[in-house]
């Protein structure tokens, strides 16, 4: 229900508004609970005509006091990228959803004053899928923000709400709305309102029974049927007309150039500059024509700064003014649009418009287009351009195939319903392996990794050799990561190189090249690896065409202990992946996390894996998902934030996934068996790792620096006194780390070695497993593995009577998990300073009691950069940086950032924008 159906297009005051005092209400306590900085989100629900665009509208006008965002979704706009954000915004955006989201943080922030910013989405359900990912993004990130946030939809079931934005709608801490018809009395005020005498109560009931008190239908009959028939009880009521004749008769009263000019708005799309509209109607005067347009209610002028920007009130309208333009009309505006158009992407879009029928040469244009946005990571603007492509060819297995790219194209973007509603209606004809390979694609993403493989075999088996190398190329790739997620990467190597394209080239859709190396290097095989990327420059000067082996030379130096080298390259790596495909961001994210994880630069890390699980939820990764929350509790668990670490394992086991893939499995027993030895629970860490023993014949399990867990399970028979199986353990991790040359793995294998002696009471070994230990953390840059090297010897040292030595030890651990944060270690070490004699001390924690946010957001501010910056950089918005920062100043009894650079050490380690 649009407020310009209810109140003729004027804006009604408090007092004319009818009914909606119990919603009304409701807002108003949300306003002010966002006035006091505790955001909120407010969905209005109920079904097209109810009035909740009125009740918004009037809430609007009549309470809100400081800014005001808004937009609306358009069911013809919808495959049109962040056209809702665009209007949010009051400019083009052409970036990746997490990128705009994080832009859309930065108005929100700056119209925080004295009053809250209302952000209002009227029909989120017909907003473009990049413009929910990235008002999802956003949502997420408010967290002492004056935001309140109206959100209008039919329904939160609407399959036009992607997972993760329905995720937010029906939490707890968002308020649903659910609006009903009107009741008998308001039904008899608004017909005070439109007749010329109000009609009688039992009038007022039948026409109220007759429309459900739907306020479009009311208002529609008060204006069409006669009064007398209204009032008799024995005429019977029409139904009412459609919605597209009231809007029809307001054009009609129109003067040419009004109606012209709102013609154009339709064709153009809103907001659209009303000079441009001007322009494409042909209209001399615009303001006067403009003038009309608002009279009758058919076009609205939106506050914004330069040039007057028009939009309509409702998408109803609008689409009740284009589908009427005809079909000749309709192609000339789309054709004018086309020629006065710079970007190439939206004269496609008019062109398309424009058509009648086949047009194989646009067909063509439409498709060469796509593939080229999609070779520079643009795959939210190449999909609706191949959906375009096609509508347009003349043959149904060209325009199979089309559609088919759609649907990889819409994956890549992170839009996995619209993939599957392109795939539910591929025609009969489409080829047979192609309708294989697509599925394929859709089950692995939904974590479906059997019937993944099975579709995909079937898809290599249907395949005519060498008839259509692409498609090759696609079900080789799929192939790839079917085998990666069974931990098969042999396998994956093998069909890595089927995957490459005439000329050696690899594909560079996906995750390929990555993939490929890192299986190299589970395999031991890093020469191999690095030789594949050896024509990388530095990773500051690596492209995006590059980001993949980029990230896969990353990963190989991570398992070959050059973290720091593997640090630069990744943190590039996932800098430039933020404008591909959204596969590659999250496991970019993700990479990056363990490899600052094991640098010891733990705050970046919690922040990279937080980022990463959130674009899973968001864009549909579920396949990689359980992998993202198993290793984000391994920092948080070894802090000692248990319930934290807890929450992400809990998500990782409730994935389907973790039955079907292998890989995934070991990812998410150790960090079930990491939280049951922080926890002090060794039998229960080696309850959940035993049972990766039987995955020692896999390629993946091979290389001991993927999931480190046989060391941790070593640790755990030791600490439960299984110190037979233990040993066994550390024999066959001995032989693999020299087999590799892995030395991080063989520190590992030292200090586990050294308790086992100690437990058997064997000191000579202890001590000379333990010195063997030092010497080689000596030369890695691995913080925390040294810090227990020196807990466990120090340990052993104590207990053998030489506290002196046991006291160096013990103070140099102590000192790293401070560094670290890592409080039950820490614990630990004091308990074994106090039992030396010596009182625990060293120096202050430099996370000063603050959260990793408030820390992270405070060692930024060290440095000297403005709230501002530091949003953008953590990607919060800039209210929130303020509340962590008061937050940091009380804790630290500070009042300036003097203070705090005297306090807090400006960290080299602070983290990035995440995502």
């Amino acid at each position: 229900m649009t407020d310009t159906a209810m109140h003729g297009g004027s804006r009604a005051g408090t007092a004319d508004f009818l009914g909606r005092t119990g919603e009304l209400a409701a807002l108003r306590r949300c306003y002010e609970e966002a006035a006091q900085g505790r955001p909120r989100l407010v969905v209005v629900e109920g079904p097209a005509g109810i009035g909740k665009t009125a009740l918004v509208r009037h809430f609007v006008d009549g309470t809100a006091r400081g800014g005001v965002l808004t937009a609306a979704g358009e069911a013809n706009e919808a495959a049109l990228p962040y056209g809702v954000l665009d209007q949010l915004l009051g400019r083009p955006v052409r970036t990746d959803p997490l990128t705009a989201g994080a832009a859309l943080l930065e108005p929100l922030g700056e119209l925080q004053g004295e009053h809250p910013v209302v952000l209002v989405v009227d029909d989120a359900h017909w907003a473009d899928a990049p413009s929910q990912h990235a008002l999802t993004f956003a949502l997420r990130r408010l967290d002492a923000d004056r935001v309140l946030c109206l959100l209008v939809v039919r329904d939160v079931d609407d399959p036009g709400l992607p997972d993760g934005l329905r995720r937010i709608l029906t939490d707890d801490r968002a308020l649903r709305l659910r609006l009903g018809g009107l009741g008998v009395r308001d039904v008899a005020g608004l017909s005070a309102r439109l007749l010329p005498e109000p009609l009688e109560p039992a009038a007022a009931l039948r026409l109220h029974r007759h429309t459900g008190g739907n306020p479009l239908h009311c208002r529609a009959l008060l204006e069409e049927v006669p009064a007398r028939t209204l009032r008799s009880a024995d005429a019977a009521l029409p139904a009412p007309r459609s919605y597209t004749r009231l809007v029809r008769d307001r054009l009609a009263r129109c003067d040419r150039p009004a109606r012209d000019l709102v013609r154009a708005a339709a064709v153009l799309g809103t907001p659209c500059a009303l000079a441009r509209a001007a322009r494409l109607a042909g209209v001399g005067d615009p303001p006067a024509a403009l003038a009309q347009a608002l009279t009758h209610g058919l076009l609205r002028e939106l506050p914004q700064a330069g040039a007057v920007t028009v939009a309509f009130p409702h998408p109803l309208i609008r689409a009740a003014v284009y589908d009427r333009l005809g079909p000749v009309r309709r192609t000339a505006l789309h054709t004018r649009a086309a020629q006065a158009e710079d970007d190439p992407f939206t004269r496609l879009h008019h062109r398309a418009r424009a058509a009648h029928g086949p047009d194989e040469r646009l067909a063509a244009e439409l498709a060469d287009c796509a593939r080229r946005r999609g070779a520079l990571g643009r795959w939210v603007e190449a999909a609706p351009l191949l959906r375009y492509a096609a509508r347009l060819t003349a043959t149904p297995a060209d325009a199979a195939r089309l559609d088919c790219e759609a649907v990889e194209a819409l994956l890549f973007d992170g839009r996995e319903e619209e993939a599957r509603g392109v795939a539910a209606a591929l025609p009969e004809s489409t080829e047979e392996a192609l309708r294989c390979c697509v599925r394929g694609h859709l089950a692995l993403v939904a974590g479906d990794i059997g019937r993944a493989a099975t579709l995909l075999e079937e898809a290599w088996r249907l395949r005519v050799p060498g008839a259509d190398p692409a498609l090759e190329a696609r079900i080789a790739e799929q192939h790839v990561m079917v085998h990666m997620m069974r931990g098969r990467s042999s396998q994956v190597c093998v069909w890595a190189d089927r995957a490459r394209q005439p000329g050696g080239r690899a594909r560079s859709g996906g995750t390929l090249r990555f993939v490929h190396l890192a299986a190299l290097g589970h395999l031991g095989a890093y020469d191999t690896g690095f030789r594949l990327a050896e024509g990388l420059p530095a990773a500051a000067l690596v492209g995006a065409k590059d980001v993949e082996l980029l990230m896969g030379r990353g990963a190989l130096h991570l398992y070959t202990d050059r973290c720091g080298q593997a640090r630069q390259d990744l943190e590039r790596a996932a800098e430039l992946a933020r404008q591909g495909p959204v596969p590659l961001r999250v496991i970019a994210l993700a990479v990056l996390a363990k490899a600052e994880f094991q640098c010891g630069a733990w705050d970046p890390a919690t922040a990279h894996w937080e980022a990463a699980s959130s674009v899973a939820a968001d864009l549909g990764q579920r396949w990689f998902a359980p992998v993202i929350h198993a290793e984000a509790a391994l920092p948080l668990a070894a802090r000692g934030d248990l319930e934290g670490a807890a929450r992400h394992l809990r998500l990782a086991r409730a994935n389907p996934v973790v039955r079907e893939s292998a890989m995934v499995e070991v990812f998410v027993a150790y960090g079930l068996g990491w939280l049951a030895f922080v926890q002090g629970d060794p039998t229960g860490a080696v309850d959940r790792l035993l049972p990766l023993l039987a995955h020692e014949e896999l390629d993946f399990t091979a290389e001991p620096a993927c999931v480190p867990w046989r060391d941790l399970l070593a640790d755990a028979l030791v600490a439960a006194g299984r110190l037979d199986e233990a040993e066994e353990v550390l024999t066959t991790l001995h032989t693999r780390a020299v087999r590799r040359s892995r030395a991080s793995t063989l520190v590992a294998v030292c200090r586990a070695r050294g308790t086992l002696h100690a437990a058997r009471r064997e000191p000579k070994s202890a001590r000379d497993a333990f010195t063997e230990a030092l010497e080689r953390s000596a030369t890695l840059d691995l913080p925390f593995e040294r810090a227990r090297v020196e807990l466990d010897f120090g340990a052993f040292l104590r207990r053998t009577g030489r506290r002196t030595a046991a006291l160096d030890r013990l103070t140099a651990a102590r000192a790293a998990f401070d560094e670290l944060g890592a409080v039950p270690f820490l614990q630990h070490c004091d308990r074994e300073l106090t039992a030396c004699g010596a009182a625990p001390h060293g120096t202050a924690s430099p996370r000063h009691g603050l959260t990793p946010q408030e820390l992270a957001v405070a060692q930024l501010a060290a440095t000297g950069l403005t709230n501002r910056r530091i949003a953008r950089e953590l990607v919060l918005s800039a209210k929130t940086v303020e509340y962590h920062l008061s937050h940091a100043y009380a804790k630290l009894g500070i009042r300036s950032r003097v203070e705090l650079a005297a306090r807090i050490a400006p960290s080299a380690e602070a983290p990035g924008t995440p995502g």
